[in-house]
């Protein structure tokens, strides 16, 4: 067995129930807590597993540690949030830390809120050089990304009008704390049964859902999504389905609610290069209808 150093001792137990599951949920090079001087305060590791945070609490916490506990001790960990064009991202916080006397691990808490969804940014912390241990990990970095968490509200209904006419049973997801939705796999039914008579035109493949969301005015906006219809049955000409902000100087307006539960949809259906079908200023082109 290694030689446990006089300082570490008393605290060695202790510091051995969580340094298990630290192993576990980090990466890069690690400090061992049982052997290392880690008289000040330290990190787990120089980089951790990569982060997803929700949209409606985008935070997260990381873990310090020390292994002198004979005093209370607070401090400030220096952030940088860098994002991949290597600009830095402002308003991303972090909390102080605080250990109690007696106290061997703490954590801080870093909320990337003006993060925009499916971004990834670097966060690297820093603890102060007079409180950061000589022998320990005084900088960590880890990747993180912001996320909705999606609900199911249950079966609602969806008809695409200009596709195939025929509306079928879909799921329909909520973000959680935001007025988004998603229909899950609404073309995958009346593509394998083609009721839009699209033959050899049809893809392999549909569009796993179609998210949309509310704007102003009770308008609507969406991302978007492929058909699962090639024109002329060729793979490189794929149409997708665009909201009409996506070409200049077409309305908006009939993309709307027409109620507390159902949702219009006028879309361009279009193929780069080649053009498309205008039905954004038409009624009833797509109709979403929520549990």
């Amino acid at each position: 067995m290694k030689k446990i150093n006089k300082i570490l001792f008393a605290c060695s137990i202790l510091l051995l129930g969580f340094m298990t599951s630290c192993e576990q949920e980090n990466i890069g090079t690690k400090i061992d807590l049982q052997t290392d001087s880690v008289t000040g305060v330290t990190f787990i590791n120089k980089v951790l597993n990569k982060k997803t945070v929700s949209a409606n609490n985008p935070t997260f916490t990381v873990d310090l540690f020390r292994s002198d506990v004979s005093e209370s001790l607070t401090g400030a960990v220096k952030l940088k949030a860098t994002l991949p064009d290597k600009s830095e991202l402002a308003g991303v916080t972090v909390t102080d830390f605080s250990f109690a006397e007696g106290e061997a691990k703490t954590s801080i808490t870093v909320n990337v809120n003006p993060l925009a969804i499916g971004v990834v940014l670097q966060v690297e912390l820093t603890i102060p050089a007079n409180l950061a241990s000589k022998s320990g990990v005084a900088t960590t970095t880890v990747e993180v990304n912001k996320a909705y968490s999606w609900t199911s509200l249950g079966k609602g209904s969806y008809v695409d009008n200009w596709a195939s006419g025929v509306a079928y049973s879909v799921e329909i997801l909520k973000a959680e704390g935001f007025d988004r939705y998603r229909a899950v796999t609404p073309y995958a039914e009346t593509m394998a049964n083609d009721d839009g008579e699209w033959e050899d035109w049809r893809a392999t493949s549909t569009t796993p859902y179609v998210e949309f969301w509310t704007t102003t005015d009770n308008l609507v906006s969406f991302e978007r999504f492929f058909l699962g219809v090639n024109y002329q049955a060729d793979s490189k000409q794929p149409i997708y389905v665009y909201h009409p902000s996506a070409f200049k100087d077409i309305g908006v307006t009939f993309n709307k609610w027409l109620d507390a539960k159902t949702v219009q949809l006028a879309p361009m259906y279009y193929v780069d290069g080649v053009g498309g079908w205008n039905n954004t200023q038409k009624d009833g082109v797509i109709i979403i209808t929520l549990p």
